[in-house]
């Protein structure tokens, strides 16, 4: 008998043992692997609402327009499809949503040029969506207040979704001038109740 066979013969439960450890790790790792590429097809964003003010030298002298606008980061290795009803509002403890159609999808001033639905953003990329000019956002969100007078306390709670062509739905982070103005429809709500 050669050394290899006596060798192999005394540790053949070791080879063994090597040879399933083996096997489950290289399952694990395939696993690993298909885990990290569903990962990365998946889609990611960052949505941000925010007030912008539009600063133009013909506009020297008079009031700028001023949008509410969402900045949306593409944080994926796909492009990202937005919609044209692709922001929405939340109540809490409401069912539904109450969505607004972007400013942008049609060609209101000559501030912000149109868009065409859907959109898409490249990996890595961003975009700006104009979603109301400020003085609309102010009436339409007294209005939209109104209509929940009766649980105005949960109103504190308001917060925005981004809803991407594929269903899936991301919270936007709203900027505090967003906030203040949604403070200020909420005063307004209110003393329209007393009207």
């Amino acid at each position: 008998m050669t050394w290899l066979e006596q060798l192999s013969e005394a540790h053949q439960h070791t080879i063994a043992a090597l040879g399933a450890v083996s096997t489950f790790a290289a399952v694990v790792v395939s696993l690993v692997l298909a885990s990290i590429a569903q990962r990365s097809s998946r889609t990611r964003i960052n949505a941000r609402a925010a007030v912008s003010v539009i600063f133009h030298a013909t506009l020297e002298g008079k009031p700028k327009p001023e949008y509410v606008t969402v900045s949306i980061t593409n944080m994926g290795l796909m492009p990202v499809m937005i919609p044209l009803s692709f922001f929405r509002w939340r109540i809490p403890f409401r069912s539904g949503f109450w969505m607004t159609n972007p400013w942008d999808y049609i060609q209101h001033d000559p501030w912000v040029p149109q868009r065409i639905y859907p959109a898409e953003i490249k990996p890595r990329g961003s975009a700006t969506f104009f979603i109301s000019e400020l003085a609309n956002f102010r009436s339409t969100t007294a209005e939209m207040l109104q209509e929940v007078r009766h649980m105005r306390w949960r109103v504190r709670f308001l917060s925005a979704i981004v809803l991407t062509e594929d269903g899936k739905i991301f919270k936007v982070k709203l900027d505090k001038p967003i906030r203040r103005e949604l403070a200020k429809a909420r005063r307004t709500a209110k003393a329209l109740d007393h009207l």
